[in-house]
């Protein structure tokens, strides 16, 4: 039997309270998976770098989303340039 990840889609709601919109706005997803909330945004977002260690997931994830910048890479490995990212997502992920 498979986990189902928010059920309740208790993450959709906050996204859309936090973050109206993402036309324009520039995200940093970190442990993105297979870009299960990924696919909520990108395609409105002006970019996308979504980040998380499952090299598996993250080509999932490519196929799915190829205009992603999809990373196989931990936090710490991350180098970003300063004030690059108006949005950070960081959600279901330890």
């Amino acid at each position: 039997m498979s986990l189902i990840e928010d059920p309740e889609l208790n993450e959709v709601s906050a996204l859309g309270e936090l973050v109206p919109a993402f036309s324009g706005l520039h995200v940093l997803e970190i442990g993105c998976g297979d870009g299960r909330l990924t696919r909520r945004y990108a395609t409105e977002a002006a970019s996308v770098v979504a980040i998380d260690p499952d090299a598996g997931a993250i080509e999932d994830l490519r196929r799915a989303l190829p205009h992603v910048d999809a990373r196989a890479m931990g936090i710490e490995q991350l180098a970003l340039p300063p004030h690059s990212v108006d949005v950070l997502l960081f959600a279901w992920s330890l």
